[in-house]
Order: structure tokens, then C-alpha cells, then sequence
């Protein structure tokens, strides 16, 4: 059962560059823990966000011509991780009080019905009516989750599995959410997907294998713009946190135990060395919250 996290919760604190306005707070629900080989060399998911999340700090900065403030001055990006596999969740009072929630990826798949997973859909369907304005990302998993919550549906691919950096042609919204790129490149590690968008949001692009590689909802209103700052729900089914170190160390594990064949390891390790946009990804998230 999903109960508050009395305990302190995993946190990570990142200097904005002088040009936020505002103290910002993101916490982020742990849907899994990585394989060994990659808590030793990156740490948990949450030490793997935050770090994307410094990184696309940085980019935001250099865009001004500015480093992030200096510690100790400035505004403050407080990252705060929740085991939700465990049930711990942040309280309803901290949720009001939060900008945003992000759900990780997992090696489980969002259409099973695990107590924990059932959980998890029904804390997402909750979300609006604790904090309307909270914006909500989700990463694999936690893209399949939030289209599970909102009535769509998450299966198994009889494509199978897609691996590694991949291009994503991006439909108009995903363009003009990703800045009038025609493409983004982004790690994949999946062969469960969301073969439909749900009622209420877009599509923001596709490949090959995978129609739904991406979906944004905005928020309500007669009179409100579909601007990035207007932005309730944003979703990718690729891995803007994961780098080719990551992806080779899970292709090394699934093909020793024989989950991928020896032939798709070898295609998937040239897919995950080419280059990926995963931090310029991260900074585009920044701007949902006026960073």
C-alpha cells in the first residue's frame, strides 16, 4: 500500500543559474534500482537524474553566458527520491508544495497488476486534485504508467525489443517542443510500449519500431496556450538519463542471461555508442519550469 515517507527522503540539491527566478522542487519516484554494474559506476536512479539535472542546469547557464550561482547564493533545485517498489511516497503536503514529479523507468512492465504498480496508476490519477498546477514527467516505465493512468493501454511489442540511441522523428507539437528539431536522438532499452495516445494528449514522435515515443498534455483551460511553460504532462518512452556506458552494461547482462540473443546484443552495443541528445533533453524539460 502506497503510505507517505516519513524518513528522510533521498535528496540532491543543484544551484540554478542567476537568471531563475524561483527555488525550484522535483521529486522523483524510484520505479526500480539499476543492475549492479551500473549503481557501482553512477549510483541509483536517483543519483542518475540528479545528475542529468545538473548537467541540463549547466547547458541553461551557458546559454546566458553564466556559471550556475555559487554555492551557499542564488536559487536552489531541491531533488527529492521516493522508493515507490517500496510504497513510500512523498506526503499530500509536500506534493502541494513540489513543481514537479518524475517517474523513473524499470525492468517491470507497467501493464502488470503488482500491488506496487496498481499503486503507482492510481498516485497519478490522484495527482491533479492535490496540486493542479504540479507538472508530471515520465521516462519508459513511467511513460507506460501514465498512459495506463489516463485510460491508454501499455503491451508487449511484437516488434520486440528496441535498444540503444535511436532518431525520433518528431510530429509539429514534438517539434516545436523540441525547438524545431526535425529529429532527437535518445537511448533505448524496451520492448513494452503504448501503441495509442490517450484521450487528452499529443503525440510528439515515432521510429520504426515504436509509434508512441513520446506524448505532452496541457493544462486546462479555454484560454491557455500550448506553450512549454503550459505544459501539464510530458512523457518519453527513451532514456534522456542514460549514457552508452549504461546501455552496454545492460545489453552485457541481458544477453548473459539470455533475454536478447547474442545477434541483437551485437546490432544494439553499434546503436548505443552513437551520440545521444539526452542532456540538451533535460535542459528542454528545464524550460517546463521557467529555468
Amino acid at each position: 500500500m502506497a503510505t507517505p515517507d516519513d524518513s528522510a527522503p533521498r535528496t540532491a540539491t543543484i544551484d540554478l543559474p542567476p537568471s531563475a527566478t524561483r527555488d525550484l522542487s522535483i521529486l522523483i519516484l524510484l520505479a526500480d534500482t539499476p543492475i549492479p554494474a551500473v549503481v557501482a559506476q553512477f549510483g541509483d536512479y536517483h543519483s542518475i537524474f540528479a545528475g542529468l539535472l545538473r548537467r541540463a542546469v549547466r547547458i541553461a547557464a551557458s546559454e546566458g553566458g553564466a556559471e550556475p550561482a555559487k554555492e551557499g547564493g542564488g536559487h536552489k533545485l531541491t531533488v527529492e527520491g521516493y522508493d515507490v517498489v517500496q510504497g513510500k511516497y512523498p506526503s499530500e503536503e509536500r506534493l502541494k508544495q513540489a513543481d514537479g514529479v518524475l517517474i523513473t523507468g524499470s525492468a517491470a512492465s507497467a501493464y502488470e497488476d503488482e500491488p506496487w504498480i496498481l499503486d503507482l496508476v492510481s498516485f497519478v490519477q490522484r495527482l491533479p486534485k492535490v496540486n493542479a498546477a504540479l507538472k508530471l514527467v515520465g521516462i519508459c516505465f513511467g511513460h507506460q504508467v501514465i498512459a495506463r493512468a489516463y485510460g491508454g493501454v501499455c503491451e508487449r511489442s511484437e516488434k520486440g525489443w528496441e535498444i540503444g540511441t535511436r532518431r525520433i522523428e518528431l510530429t509539429q507539437r514534438g517539434k516545436q517542443l523540441f525547438e524545431g528539431h526535425e529529429k532527437i536522438k535518445i537511448h533505448q532499452m524496451h520492448r513494452d510500449h503504448v501503441p495509442s495516445v490517450p484521450s487528452g494528449f499529443e503525440l510528439l514522435g515515432s521510429t520504426s519500431d515504436c509509434d508512441v515515443h513520446g506524448m505532452v498534455r496541457f493544462a486546462e483551460g479555454k484560454d491557455v496556450p500550448h506553450t512549454v511553460d503550459n505544459i501539464s504532462i510530458v512523457t518519453l518512452q527513451g532514456h534522456p538519463e542514460f549514457n552508452s556506458t549504461i546501455v552496454n552494461e545492460v545489453i552485457d547482462m541481458r544477453e548473459a542471461k539470455g533475454v536478447i540473443s547474442h545477434e541483437l546484443a551485437e546490432e544494439s552495443r553499434e546503436y548505443a555508442g552513437e551520440h545521444d541528445d539526452g542532456d540538451w533533453i533535460g535542459r528542454v524539460f528545464l524550460r517546463m519550469f521557467g529555468v
